[in-house]
């Protein structure tokens, strides 16, 4: 069955309320562990059932947001999703209070109790009108940025269609796409501004209300984190710092050489003077070379590929409306993945593709976990899967970029490498944000350009003024709409760059581990299953350093040298 084809109802909120009451009653009434474990598969019935019909409504809203019957589908699910998260929760009490509690520790594992116990940390009714409030600020600044119409020689682009043109060779061309980024975002700024100050008292306002000083612990129980906290981030953050801000200057340094200019600008993107590596061919061209890459890693991949290729479950395409960005959703009622991206024309579009992949391939391999909670894991585990998968597909980067391979692995190791330290701003950034909840937006540019200045040091805007006065973050959805989901790629950068290490030493022992990984989901912590998959934990600082100086080996000896 093709995505068109797939059914789609709103779900009615009441009769949902009345059925999910019964199985509370029963739950509680059952006489066995046996019948318990019954009611909960039953209620995870359902729970699939509401989390497809969802998937779908925003999906088709994130695919044009212009489309009035989709805004208003979508507009229905986020009204709804808080009522039904405190439907849920009632459920989730159930559980927690059951007096058969050994025998379903025994059947779900620890790690469904951990979640259960910070979801009931994280949750109270008087949450719900707050958390519909929070989704329509979200959706605020969604419509904004996918809302974008900007004119450049004769065409009408959005923010995604700029990005060839801030890759291109000519420098005043790259100087150009970015004064007209910079354009757009400085005619919304006291929008922007608006939208994130009411998003963050929003939040300040849930903490409060479960007795929190402010929303920091309430956004890592929101995100999850069972078995680290924001101590041990910080820490890690400063390892970024030590051991890869240096790294970044000396590869910045090398491009300054390789390009010929005095001064890096934050238009200078080129990693070589004739301009990046680019992918041989279109969108079409692209997803044949996929097909023939997954169907030559591994069976699994081939059986998973040719799905996601036959029955349409992938939006490639770039055009106006459309939603910005990459992500993957999935529809666990009918056990598939969907992967959605603006392909425009650059390197990024086979490294979206991967990532994305990556992301599809783990929720089909782990479609079958007995729990929901278990389809997928913590955000930062599920970045493993992603990010390692671009790593784990260099053998067939030349079927996209021919002659200019060893320069898109270049590019890409060594942006996979200067992404460390912004991800660490960001997430620095947010820490000082939610501390801070009543600090102007003038306040928050402020300190982002002193947090840039340790994580990003010699960071040059020019004279584009809405980015040289700290707006640079206001393009960054996460910060507006997933709070503190955006170290997590970092971490699972650590981790997919050690995949990226053993592929070089047992490309089996790589892959059979990344496979079983993508098996279990999210079935334990992220920091079991890191030690699971046979990797070290990337807060482990000798790993850190280990990670580092083996990449700085590869960069200097294909490149850095010369």
């Amino acid at each position: 069955m093709k995505y068109s084809q797939y059914p789609y109802k709103r779900i009615d909120l009441k009769q949902f309320q009345k059925d999910v009451e019964v199985m509370i009653n029963d739950f509680k009434s059952a006489q066995s562990a046996e019948k318990q474990i019954q009611i909960i598969q039953s209620y995870q019935k359902v729970q699939k059932e509401t989390q497809t019909y969802r998937s779908i409504a925003n999906l088709n809203f994130a695919r044009n947001t212009k489309d009035s019957k989709a805004v208003e589908e979508n507009k229905f699910y986020d009204e709804i999703s808080p009522e039904i998260a405190a439907i849920d929760n009632q459920f989730t009490q159930a559980i927690n209070a059951s007096k058969f509690k050994d025998a379903l520790l025994k059947k779900f594992g620890k790690h469904f109790f951990n979640l259960i116990e910070m979801e009931l940390k994280s949750f109270d009714p008087k949450l719900v009108e707050l958390m519909k409030k929070e989704n329509e600020i979200s959706n605020e600044y969604r419509t904004l940025l996918a809302g974008a119409e900007i004119e450049y020689k004769g065409n009408k682009l959005n923010l995604a269609g700029l990005s060839p043109y801030m890759q291109d060779t000519n420098r005043e061309t790259r100087k150009e796409a970015y004064q007209l980024m910079d354009n757009f975002f400085l005619q919304h700024e006291e929008k922007l501004d608006t939208i994130f100050d009411k998003l963050v008292k929003v939040r300040h306002q849930k903490a409060q209300v479960l007795n929190f000083d402010n929303f920091i612990p309430l956004g890592y129980l929101n995100m999850n984190r069972s078995d680290y906290g924001a101590q041990e981030v910080s820490e890690y953050r400063k390892q970024i710092v030590t051991h890869i801000v240096p790294l970044v200057k000396k590869i910045n340094d090398k491009r300054k050489e390789i390009l010929g200019y005095d001064e890096l600008f934050i238009y200078d993107t080129l990693y070589f003077k004739e301009g990046n590596p680019k992918p041989k061919g279109g969108l079409e061209f692209q997803v044949e070379q996929a097909k023939t890459m997954y169907t030559e890693l591994s069976k699994e991949t081939k059986d998973f590929f040719d799905m996601m290729v036959n029955e349409e479950l992938m939006d490639l395409e770039n055009r106006a409306g459309k939603s910005g960005g990459g992500f993957c959703t999935s529809f666990p009622s009918l056990e598939r993945p969907y992967i959605f991206a603006n392909f425009n024309g650059t390197d990024h579009d086979v490294t979206v593709l991967t990532h994305e992949a990556g992301h599809a391939f783990q929720g089909y391999q782990s479609r079958k976990q007995p729990i929901n909670r278990y389809l997928w894991p913590t955000y930062e585990a599920c970045e493993i899967h992603s990010m390692s998968m671009e790593f784990l597909t260099w053998d067939w980067m030349h079927l996209f970029f021919k002659e200019d391979t060893d320069k898109f692995l270049f590019k890409h190791l060594a942006g996979s490498l200067a992404f460390l330290p912004y991800g660490a701003l960001v997430d620095h950034f947010q820490h000082w944000v939610y501390e801070n909840p009543q600090a102007t937006p003038k306040e928050r540019k402020q300190q982002w350009l002193e947090l840039e200045n340790i994580y990003q040091p010699n960071k040059n805007y020019d004279n584009l003024d809405f980015l040289k006065n700290g707006g640079f973050w206001q393009k960054q959805a996460h910060i507006y709409e997933m709070p503190f989901y955006y170290i997590d790629y970092t971490l699972a950068q650590i981790c997919a760059f050690q995949f990226w290490i053993r592929m070089q030493e047992d490309k089996e022992s790589a892959w059979n581990d990344y496979l079983k990984l993508c098996k279990v989901g999210g079935s334990m912590s992220f920091l079991d299953l890191v030690k699971y998959a046979n990797i070290k934990s990337p807060f482990d600082p000798k790993v850190f350093e280990d990670v580092a100086n083996k990449i700085n080996h590869w960069l200097t000896e294909n490149i850095l040298q010369n």
